[in-house]
């Protein structure tokens, strides 16, 4: 049964995600501000709600800041550990020296 629950709540995400991204790329075409800024602000925003929202309640309903902070800084150090393992692994030089600033430009939608 906890499997059961874990795959649904598995599909739920991976649907759920997929929807987000759809509208992102609908608001940023309508709105003309272009996909990148939609992604830096919109969609950073939602994603990271989840540990506002947890931050909040521990320090506001249940009177423990530190959870609050351990989840915030449990989750920056994460991503950056993500991140600085891919830098590391990475054979072709630095991970950002790989991404092309024309990529960025042309899903933007600015050339």
């Amino acid at each position: 049964m906890v499997w059961f629950k874990f795959l649904l709540c598995v599909a739920i995400i991976l649907f759920s995600g997929s929807q987000l991204v759809r509208y992102a790329d609908a608001i940023a075409e309508k709105s003309g501000l272009g996909r990148i800024w939609i992604g830096l602000v919109l969609l950073a925003f939602v994603t990271s709600m989840p540990e506002l929202v947890t931050g909040i309640s521990s320090a506001a309903l249940v009177d423990l800041p530190d959870l609050g902070v351990g989840t915030l800084l449990g989750s920056c150090i994460f991503n950056l550990s993500i991140l600085a393992l891919l830098d590391v692994l990475s054979s072709h030089g630095p991970v950002l020296s790989m991404s092309s600033s024309g990529y960025i430009a042309r899903r933007s939608g600015c050339r």
